[in-house]
């Protein structure tokens, strides 16, 4: 008898410690920091010939001396978040014209939903006075996991390829130890924590890296984004493919587009 209850209770407590284990894993808090390496000359070809020089030299100062962004990452077992960190303050602070632009872009979070079926993303944006939720199925990055290995943030990596909106290559570093099958911004699907990610997207280098990282069973709660016209990845593309032609065919018309 006394050996029954023992066997009972030690199942007891290894099933308890193992729901702990996957509790604590499920809950992540989580801090990353973006670089943003800009092909200047690239980008210059598409700014008009008559802003170039006002514009040039800004540009060239704020690239030589690195663009770095922070996003806050939550993840609660079923839905994650992806938010950049807004900086207050004076302008400065706010880092140069191309961090400020992409800080009012980027100024709401990603969500992503893998309680759904399939898993989805969602994001809200705003642009030209519009409100958008692009809203889409987490896509499949056709992972390949090779056998290189490293450490980033204190944690034994692994290195996978993949591929981004079907065409752009992306380089990640997941983390076993953490048996979370999502990362930065819309990354996800490896078996472990995305703790880098590399790609490069209209002519700029991204290199997104894990700075610290927090496990624990804390409550996050997250709502899901429901303001704007719903569209999908695809068709928002198409949105901002047809704005960027016509702003050009403004610049061009010698229309100012301040």
């Amino acid at each position: 008898m006394k050996k029954t209850i023992l066997t009972f209770t030690l199942g007891i407590l290894v099933t308890t410690f193992s729901f702990a284990q996957d509790k604590k894993a499920q809950n992540i808090e989580a801090t990353y920091v973006t670089e943003m390496k800009i092909d200047y000359e690239k980008m210059m070809e598409q700014i008009p010939s008559q802003a170039r020089a006002q514009l040039g030299p800004m540009f060239k100062a704020e690239i030589d001396a690195g663009i770095f962004m922070t996003y806050f990452f939550k993840n609660n077992g079923k839905m994650s978040t992806y938010t950049l960190e807004q900086k207050v303050g004076n302008a400065q602070s706010q880092g140069g014209m191309l961090a400020q632009q992409i800080a009012s872009f980027d100024n709401k979070p990603t969500y992503k939903d893998f309680s759904a079926n399939p898993a989805m993303s969602y994001k809200e944006v705003d642009m030209m006075g519009k409100s958008f939720l692009i809203k889409d199925k987490i896509p499949d990055y056709k992972w390949k996991i090779s056998r290189e290995k490293t450490e980033i943030a204190g944690y034994q990596a692994t290195k996978a390829e993949g591929v981004m909106m079907d065409s752009i290559p992306v380089t990640a570093w997941f983390a076993p130890a953490i048996p979370v099958k999502d990362g930065p911004s819309g990354l996800a699907g490896l078996p472990g924590f995305i703790v880098k990610a590399e790609f490069n997207m209209n002519n700029t280098d991204m290199i997104v890296t894990l700075k610290d990282l927090k496990i624990s069973d804390k409550d996050l709660k997250i709502t899901l984004p429901t303001k704007g016209q719903v569209v999908t990845t695809e068709e928002f593309m198409k949105v901002v493919t047809d704005m960027q032609k016509k702003f050009q065919e403004m610049s061009n018309s010698g229309v100012d587009t301040k």
